[in-house]
C-alpha cells in the first residue's frame, strides 16, 4: 500500500524545519540496546497507527523515530531539541522506565507525552500521560493465581537496576507478604550486565521456590537461556513482568511448564479488539514479520490516543485546510484507543507461544 506517513530522523527534521502540512508525532522506541529486540515491532505498530490516522484524516503523518535505546540522556537531549524547536506536536514512548523520567522532565506540560509500557505509576508528572498498567495492577491477580496453584513458599526477585523494577520489587513484597510468603532474596541489576548463572547459583542458595524476574529484553532473555543450559528451568517456577513473545522466541522457547508472564497482551488472547489488529497488522507486514506483542501493542496504543487528542482539538490547529473525516473514535473507525490500564493477563510459556490463562 501507499502510505501517508513518513519515518524522517530528528537530524534531518531539525535541518529541514517545521512544515505545516503534516502533523508530527516523536516516537521513543528502542531501535538498541537491551531492548532492542522490541525496536522493529513497536516501529511496525507505531506505522500502522498513523496510517490509520492518516487515511481517516487526510492529513499526512510525520513519525520522528528517536532511538531511546541510545540511554536516557541522549534521548531527552534530542527531544528536547525537537520541543524546543517546536517540531513535534506529541511524543509517544515505548521504553524503559529511566528514559521516560528524563524526557518527562525535559517535556513537562508543553505537550502531550504517552507513555505505554507497564510503569512504576509515578504521581504528579505534569504532560506525562500512562496508558500501561503500574506494578500492583501488573502483579496482584498474577501473584495470587501462582500462589494458589503451586506450593510455593519462598521468592527471589531479580530485576534491573532502575526505576521500574524498584517499584515492581517493593510492590512485589507487599503483595507476596499479604499472600503469607517469604521473600528470601532481593537482587537488581544494572543494564546489560547480567551475571545469570551467579543469580541463579545466588537463587538455589537462598532455597527459593519461585522467582519474580523484572529483567527486560536482553537481559531477560540471557537468564532464560541460562536458566534453561544449566536446568534450573525445571526447579524454579519464573513469572516474569517482561517477557513477550518475541523474548520467549529469542531464548530459545520453553517448556517446563513454569515459566509465566505477567503482561498487557498477548499474541494469542482471544477478544475480537485484539484479534482485529493482529489480522490488520498480518495483512499489512506479512506473517514473517516481528511480532506485535505487547510493548508494540501498547505502542499502536498510544499513537492512536494521541491522533485523538488532536482530533479533538487539544493539540492546536488541524495541519492543512480541512479533515477529511469528522473526529470520532478510533473503535468505530476499526482500530484501538487506549482506555484505562486493564489489569495484567497471565500467560504460561509453551514452547514458543505464551498462552493465556
Amino acid at each position: 500500500m501507499t502510505s501517508a506517513v513518513s519515518l524522517i530522523l530528528p537530524g534531518d527534521l531539525l535541518l529541514q524545519g517545521p512544515t505545516s502540512d503534516h502533523f508530527s508525532i516523536g516516537l521513543l522506541a528502542p531501535l538498541s540496546g537491551v531492548m532492542g529486540i522490541s525496536g522493529p515491532s513497536i516501529l511496525n505498530c507505531a506505522l500502522l497507527a498513523a496510517e490509520h490516522t492518516a487515511e481517516r484524516t487526510g492529513v499526512p503523518i510525520a513519525l520522528v523515530v528517536i532511538d531511546a535505546g541510545r540511554g536516557a540522556a541522549e534521548a531527552a537531549l534530542v527531544t528536547r531539541q525537537l520541543v524546543n524547536a517546536g517540531l513535534v506536536r506529541g511524543l509517544v514512548g515505548a521504553h524503559t522506565s529511566d528514559v521516560r523520567a528524563a524526557v518527562s522532565d525535559v517535556v513537562a506540560d508543553r505537550l502531550p507525552y504517552i507513555f505505554t509500557p507497564p510503569h512504576e505509576r509515578d504521581a504528579g508528572v505534569p504532560g506525562t500521560i500512562f496508558t500501561g498498567s503500574g506494578p500492583r495492577l501488573q502483579l496482584q491477580r498474577p501473584l495470587e493465581w501462582i500462589v494458589a496453584h503451586h506450593r510455593v513458599q519462598r521468592w527471589a526477585l531479580i530485576g534491573n537496576d532502575y526505576i521500574w523494577p524498584r517499584q515492581v520489587h517493593r510492590t512485589a513484597g507487599q503483595l507476596l507478604r499479604g499472600l503469607g510468603q517469604n521473600v528470601v532474596m532481593d537482587r537488581l541489576v544494572s543494564l546489560g550486565s547480567v551475571d545469570a548463572e551467579r543469580l541463579l547459583d545466588e537463587a538455589r542458595a537462598s532455597r527459593a521456590e519461585a522467582i519474580l524476574l523484572s529483567l527486560v529484553g536482553r537481559d531477560g532473555i540471557t537468564f532464560q537461556s541460562v536458566a534453561a543450559e544449566t536446568g534450573a528451568d525445571q526447579r524454579f517456577i519464573r513469572l516474569s513482568t517482561a517477557l513477550d513473545e518475541n523474548s520467549l522466541l529469542s531464548a530459545g522457547g520453553d517448556s517446563s511448564g513454569l515459566l509465566y508472564a505477567a503482561m498487557p497482551s498477548f499474541i494469542q488472547q482471544e477478544d475480537e479488539r485484539h484479534q482485529n489488529l493482529l489480522a490488520v497488522y498480518l495483512k499489512r507486514f506479512g506473517a514473517s514479520a516481528p511480532l506485535p506483542a505487547s510493548y508494540a501493542e501498547g505502542c499502536y496504543e498510544g499513537v492512536m490516543l494521541l491522533s485523538e487528542l488532536w482530533l479533538s482539538g487539544l493539540l492546536g490547529p488541524t495541519p492543512g485546510s480541512t479533515v477529511k473525516h469528522p473526529p470520532a473514535s478510533a473503535a468505530q473507525q476499526g482500530a484501538g484507543v487506549a482506555g484505562p490500564p486493564a489489569a495484567s493477563r497471565l500467560a504460561i510459556a509453551n514452547e514458543n507461544d505464551l498462552l493465556v490463562i
